[in-house]
């Protein structure tokens, strides 16, 4: 009888973990659907006056689109936060200390991407890129940009740098049971995987999965130089 009324409280917990999660996301849903047209207009490049829309459509979906990427974002991290706080009480101390240190270490890098990396990245490419509508002489040429391909630019880059910590986790991981040499030797087979992974989560084309696979790469070989420096480091501490 204390099993079974163990096992219901349990069940009880969860189910008001799960209902924290799922209201928690339709209230952040509700907030940025009243607030959209500010949150698009913190994405618009600087000097933009006015964006295109083709269908009779498309402003409601653009606009029900960027709420629900928001939403479900940080409602994702909301999820977690409810199963790390339900699973807590059953963890040894070094699970509890380690499962709170990659929140909070997940939760410090977001926040420093999205505030300070991704307006430098969003800034950098639309410069390089609206600089041939600005330079093409050779007929008149009218750069109109429109909105849903716009913003389907920046969640294409928003799953680049959302897999990012979690690529840094594995990365981290797979360094514990291997060792550098593995890594030079199979570095061909990274970059398969990385250009794998991108076109199986983003449209086939070839400037999408680039905007994914790349990054990989680029972590894949930070990964590499930092365990290198740190091998050097160690031997001149020995040697010391």
């Amino acid at each position: 009888m204390n099993r079974l009324q163990t096992s219901i409280y349990y069940l009880q917990e969860l189910k008001y973990r799960l209902a924290y999660a799922i209201f928690g996301t339709i209230f952040l849903f509700s907030t940025t659907y009243t607030y959209k047209q500010g949150l698009i207009f913190i994405f618009l490049p600087k000097g933009l006056s006015h964006f295109v829309s083709t269908g009779l459509t498309e402003i409601f979906f653009t606009y029900l689109q960027i709420c629900t990427i928001f939403s479900f974002s940080f409602g994702l991290g909301i999820t977690l936060t409810q199963l790390y706080l339900f699973l807590r009480p059953g963890l040894y101390a070094f699970e509890d200390n380690t499962i709170f240190n990659l929140l909070i270490t997940a939760f410090l890098f977001y926040t420093c991407l999205y505030i300070f990396v991704f307006p430098i990245i969003v800034k950098v490419f639309w410069e390089l890129f609206s600089t041939y509508s600005q330079n093409f002489t050779a007929i008149d040429l009218t750069f109109e940009p429109r909105l849903q391909d716009y913003l389907n630019h920046l969640q294409q880059l928003n799953k680049a740098l959302t897999l990012s910590f979690p690529c840094l986790i594995t990365l981290n991981i797979i360094q514990i049971y291997t060792n550098r040499q593995t890594w030079v030797k199979y570095r061909g087979i990274a970059y398969i995987t990385a250009f794998s992974i991108a076109a199986f989560i983003t449209p086939p084309d070839v400037l999408s999965q680039t905007l994914i696979g790349l990054p990989f790469i680029v972590f894949y070989e930070i990964q590499l130089k930092v365990w290198s420096l740190h091998e050097e480091y160690k031997k001149q501490l020995l040697v010391g």
